[in-house]
């Protein structure tokens, strides 16, 4: 259920900040319109680094702005600037993405030692991607790295 996209991308309004609390402070229905157009392009900015399909950018930066919305709708209080808080967002979103993106890639080369090293998993993330307790986490990344 797509909420703002739009085939052209808004302009980022550096001073709105202000205007956009305002409407929210407000419960204004512009709220998340204004928001969705204030902060877009930075977002998208942060999926097209590493997504080179347009179309799964677009979407990862709508379910941003959709986590936005429900975060907003639960009364959760925004400490700091939005951007900061979006952006926030959508680090949790591209660590989630790229986790899926990395379970799904071929199983053959998959090892503690890659993914903690070339990858940038932790040791408990690689665990739980190879579904093996910490312990052999360790252990195996130890004789691997002994190697």
């Amino acid at each position: 259920m797509p909420i703002f996209i739009k085939k052209k991308m808004p302009r980022y309004h550096p001073n709105c900040e202000e205007e956009i609390r305002k409407l929210m402070l407000l419960k204004n229905s512009d709220f998340h319109k204004a928001l969705y157009e204030s902060y877009c392009p930075l977002v998208y900015g942060q999926f097209s680094t590493f997504c080179r399909d347009h179309a799964k950018a677009y979407e990862l930066t709508e379910k941003v702005f959709e986590i936005a919305k429900a975060e907003l709708e639960n009364n959760r209080l925004i400490k700091g600037k939005l951007l900061v808080w979006l952006l926030n967002i959508a680090r949790k979103v591209s660590r989630d993405y790229l986790l899926d993106y990395s379970v799904k890639k071929s199983d053959d080369n998959r090892c503690i030692k890659r993914l903690v090293l070339s990858e940038g998993f932790s040791t408990q993330e690689a665990a739980g991607i190879l579904g093996i307790s910490m312990q052999e986490a360790i252990f195996s990344l130890r004789q691997q790295l002994k190697e």
